[in-house]
């Protein structure tokens, strides 16, 4: 049975609803009424509803608003307006925003049959298509079940955290096993290889929580919009290959327990000015011991890798469009906006301006 809900200010229609003798033959029953949208609106949220049967002119919130807050809400629901022949105006706005239909009081049962018919064809065709859907969904899960690399992806992201160039080897492997099972179901195989790289994605940014923040998101999920395999392999390799440069980048493949919080620390505090002593003192170690450990492990100085996490920091907040350049300058601890450009231009090779304008 599908549940129905009558809205409608006036007792005696309410009551005229209620008592017409073939709601249940058309499969429908009345399981609650409203006097106005308000109400309307609590018991929507209390209960599960098919069809709503409600009044254009109401006192308080009207028919019409109803709707709108339905839509607003995102509740799935169908709806028919009941109007006076005054209310024809009224009936057209709540068509053009989606009601199922109309009925004019006074409502007649010929015309209540006729509408009950048609709702529980638009009724049975929706619930058809969701459990259609669903069924689809289940077996989708079930085959990216079966089908998925999960060892293989563990491995590709182990070298992807060493910095490993054993990665795209991996990467490559991948996509040939997938494709030799799959052969030429490319949305089944986007739809593997979007999960692969947002399991990946979660991973990292889990163990590095302050990525994003540094570098914002670079990939999107698009794979099961890629029809040909050999554009689908390509993307695959650039988010390998991209996510390699990243790790790489930041040194984030380093073991040692002093350069990894000593990398930590710089990018929990990108938008500080920081200093070697500062670092020093969060994991008690000498500054000296520090700057030349740093520099024997990752090949970089101390304050060229601050200069390069401020930088490629500061990228990423002018792409945005959100910021001035002396915001981003004053945002990341420099105090003046001549020597962040000039410390911009050296790294990029353009000023702050121009790779805003290369990124509009």
């Amino acid at each position: 049975m599908y549940r129905v809900l009558i809205v409608d200010d006036d007792k005696t229609v309410r009551y005229i609803l209620k008592r017409y003798k073939k709601w249940e033959s058309y499969g429908f029953s009345i399981a609650d009424e409203a006097c106005d949208g308000k109400e309307a609106l609590r018991k929507l949220a209390s209960s599960g509803f098919d069809l709503l049967l409600t009044d254009i002119k109401m006192p308080g919130m009207d028919g019409i608003e109803l709707l709108k807050e339905l839509k607003i809400i995102g509740w799935d629901i169908c709806v028919i307006f009941l109007s006076t022949h005054s209310d024809f105006n009224y009936a057209k706005q709540g068509i053009r925003l989606g009601v199922f239909d109309y009925m004019t009081k006074p409502i007649d049962d010929e015309t209540l049959e006729e509408t009950l018919t048609r709702v529980k064809l638009h009724l049975d065709e929706k619930r058809f298509k969701q459990n259609q859907n669903e069924d689809e969904k289940k077996q989708m899960d079930e085959s990216l079940r079966l089908y998925y690399p999960r060892n293989s992806q563990k491995k590709l992201s182990t070298f992807l955290l060493a910095g490993s160039a054993e990665a795209v080897r991996e990467a490559t492997d991948i996509f040939a096993e997938l494709t030799s099972v799959l052969g030429t179901d490319t949305f089944m195989l986007g739809r593997v290889l979007e999960n692969m790289v947002r399991e990946i994605n979660e991973g990292i940014y889990t163990l590095f929580p302050w990525l994003e923040k540094i570098e914002g998101s670079f990939f999107e999920g698009t794979m099961t919009s890629i029809e040909n395999s050999d554009e689908m392999q390509e993307r695959f390799l650039e988010y390998v290959n991209t996510m390699l440069e990243l790790v790489r980048k930041y040194e984030l493949h380093q073991t040692d327990g002093i350069i990894k919080r000593t990398i930590d620390f710089i990018m929990c505090h990108v938008e500080d000015n920081i200093k070697l002593e500062m670092v020093a003192r969060e994991i008690n170690v000498s500054r000296d011991y520090i700057g030349k450990l740093f520099k024997q492990k990752t090949g970089l100085n101390f304050h060229d890798y601050v200069a390069m996490v401020k930088i490629e920091h500061a990228k990423c907040l002018i792409k945005t469009g959100c910021y001035k350049t002396y915001e981003v300058s004053e945002m990341l601890g420099y105090r003046t906006h001549d020597y962040f450009t000039r410390l911009f231009r050296n790294y990029t090779g353009y000023t702050p301006i121009e790779f805003r304008r290369m990124n509009q």
